[in-house]
Parts: C-alpha cells; structure tokens; sequence
C-alpha cells in the first residue's frame, strides 16, 4: 500500500515537471501577458475614445483596427510550440491509419479523398455584404466609374458535399448564389466563374491544391483571362484575349516540393506534399511598379511578380515548412507600359496573388487593394486613383466574413 502511494506521488511529480518542461521551454507564460492585453483593452480603448471625444475622426472603427484578438494570441502561441510540426505529424499518422477525416472540424476543415481539404462555412444573410455593395455602387455611378463583381469558387460547388461526405452543413456556395443574385438584381454586373468552369468543363478538383485553400497558377491565368472578358463585355474595355494563349507562356512543373495552409494543420504524414508550376510570359514586359498610398515607384519586368527564392533547393532537406509556395508571387499594383487603356482598382484577397499578375498583361494600370489590411478610406483612394473600373475579386468564404468579428477578414466588405 505504501509502495503504491509513492507511485502515484513519482508520477504526479514526473507529470508536473513534464508540464514544467513544457511551460519554460515552449515560452508558454508570455501568453499570460497576452491574454491579459486581451481582457483590459477595451478599458484602455474607451479611455483613449474619452480623451478624444472631441476629435470626430477617433470614432469606434479606429479603435477597431488595433484590437487584439484571440485568435491572434492562438496563432502566435501555437506557431513557436516546440516539436509542433513533429506533433503535428504524429497526429495526420493516426488519423490516416483510421481515416479521421475531421479531426480539425473544430475549425471546420475536413480532409476528402486522397487528401484533398476542403472548408466548411456558415450560413449568412449576405445583408451586410449587400447593404456595402449597392452604397459603394451609388458611390462609383456619381462618378462614372464601372463596378464589377467576380465570384471566386472554393474548391468545391456543391456544397451537397459536406452533408454526403462528413454529415456536415456548409452554406458557401449557397450564401454566394443568394449574393450574387441580390447584386445582380440591383443592377450590378457579376462574373461568376462557377459558371465558366462549367461551360468549359473544368474539374473543379483540379483547380486547386489538395493542401491548400488557394487555386493554382494555372486556375489564375484561366481566371484572368474571365475577367478581361467580363472587362471587354461590361466596362467598354478592348483586351486583346490572345494574350492569354498558353502558347505565350513556360510552365515549369516541380513536382512534390512543398505543402499549404491547410495541409500544415493537418500534417505532411496525413496529406503528403503538392505540385507547382511556375508560369512566366514568353513576351517582353515593361512595368512601373507603384505603391497606391505612397509616392515610392520602381521599373521592372513581369517577373517582379515572382520571388524564385521561395522556391528553395532545400526543401530536399525538409524545409517543406518554410515560406508558403503560393506566396511566390505577389499582385502587386503596377502601370503596364505595353498597354495604353484600362485603369482598374483592383480589390480582392489572396486570390490575387496568381491572377493579378496576368490579368495586368491586358490593361494598362492596376491599382491594388486588400481590405483586409488597409486602415485608411477606401472611397478616398478611389476618388484619388484614377481609375475608370472598380473590380472586386473576392472567393466565395469571404461572404458572410462580417458576421464574425473575431474573422481575419472581417473588413473585406468594409466600403463605407
């Protein structure tokens, strides 16, 4: 008897020092600092809000844009774990072996056949959405500037998916026709690509990488091509579409070389790594790369779009977990001197970091802007930017976004 009580005393000890371990050697106690940031920052925001009281530009949305949030304080944590991609690993083993394929259905993300992830998304009204996109088309018709919407796919159409495959609701697709349909019958012009994926035929499997939530090169260069159509069709532009023949192009393929978002989350042990293909013109180029809030410019060819330094030769080593592939290249705003007409501000999401680029082939200014970061007014840069089309590039899990405060892209439709 007495044997067994210290037993159970040298294993709580051992079990408390391995949570000692843990504590110290993962920094897991400069969460306690965050999380306290987290609990009194509203005090301290309603204090600077009384300071300012007179000051009518210190309003709530100011404050806003410096909150701290939890899902800021999670990521922070879990990126520097110690072993984290190790334990991760551990975990996409064992629900391979069993075949668990929401075991991250917390954050909504299961894993479909031969490990392709796809995200589920909540039902929403599209009311707020709405309510932004028919102000922001009263604002553009006063100043006779075009406005057109671009619905993105995920990666998957059929949002029947979830409830065969996992027993699940998703509402994405769901929440973008009903969108698409309320701005389309407020006099909005809209490309759908849902539906030129149908009309050409296009897998939707096949457009996207297993591991990730972004569409490929590829998918972008289709996509770009769409959208100068829609340009031609609803805005008066006059694109030249053979710009976008494959034969104008190199496609290096590298197979094997690297794994996405999604698939970090789940582990290299469950999924396995993606392909890539790097896609640069075969024609000459001549840019002005520009910053749409400062004065900064440089000169440059398309491929300033590109950072070949992400494409590692280490990655042979098991630097699968370096910079994400996708983020290679990078929608910048840009003047193409190759082409005289066309000056399009260019709202979007990440999308964009593969689309943009061809899609400046055709016209000859893109000014860019991602919402999600910006914290200036963007009916300010609109009546400062020139421009004679407004395009807004968002994929469908951006609708609805609003609804969640704590969502990274909770601003994406923020136009007022």
């Amino acid at each position: 008897m007495r044997d067994t009580y210290f037993a159970k005393k040298l294993l709580t000890i051992l079990f408390l020092a391995l949570l000692a371990y843990v504590w110290v050697n993962n920094a897991s106690y400069t969460t306690i600092g965050n999380l306290y940031d987290y609990l009194v920052q509203d005090t301290f925001l309603n204090k600077e809000t009384d300071v300012e009281e007179n000051d009518e530009e210190s309003d709530e949305n100011d404050a806003a844009e410096e909150r701290l949030l939890v899902s800021d304080i999670c990521s922070a944590y879990t990126e520097n774990f110690n072993k984290k991609n190790e334990l991760v690993n551990l975990n996409g083993a064992i629900a391979k072996l069993f075949n668990i394929r929401g075991l991250y259905r917390d954050i909504g993300m299961y894993v479909y056949d031969e490990g392709y992830i796809v995200s589920a998304a909540k039902e929403t009204s599209t009311d707020y959405e709405y309510e932004q996109m028919v102000d922001l088309k009263k604002f553009l018709d006063e100043r006779g500037i075009n406005l057109l919407y671009v619905n993105q796919p995920t990666k998957y159409v059929d949002d029947a998916i979830f409830k065969e495959e996992f027993g699940v609701e998703s509402y994405c697709n769901r929440n973008a026709d009903k969108f698409l349909e309320r701005i389309s019958a407020a006099g909005i012009n809209i490309i759908d690509l849902r539906d030129e994926m149908l009309e050409d035929e296009m897998n939707v499997y096949n457009m996207f990488y297993r591991t990730d939530h972004h569409w490929t090169t590829e998918s972008g260069l289709w996509a770009a091509e769409k959208i100068a159509e829609g340009l031609n069709e609803y805005c008066g532009y006059d694109i030249d579409l053979s710009i976008y023949n494959h034969s104008n192009y190199s496609f290096e393929e590298v197979q094997d070389c690297w794994i996405g978002e999604q698939g970090r989350k789940v582990g290299l042990s469950y999924v396995g790594l993606d392909d890539f293909t790097i896609i640069r013109p075969n024609f000459e180029t001549n840019y002005t790369y520009i910053y749409v809030t400062k004065p900064e410019t440089y000169d440059g060819t398309f491929d300033e779009f590109i950072n070949d330094e992400v494409y590692s030769s280490e990655r042979a080593n098991g630097s699968y977990y370096g910079r994400n592939w996708y983020y290679s290249y990078s929608g910048k705003s840009v003047i193409n001197h190759n082409v005289e007409t066309g000056k399009i501000l260019l709202l979007s999401d990440s999308y964009a970091q593969v689309m943009e680029p061809f899609l400046s082939l055709g016209v000859g200014e893109i000014k860019k802007v991602l919402l999600r970061d910006f914290k200036g007014n963007i009916r300010e840069v609109i009546e400062n930017a020139g421009c004679d089309t407004v395009v807004i590039a968002y994929a469908e899990f951006m609708i609805g976004a609003h609804d969640n405060p704590e969502s990274s892209n909770y601003k994406m439709f923020a136009f007022d």
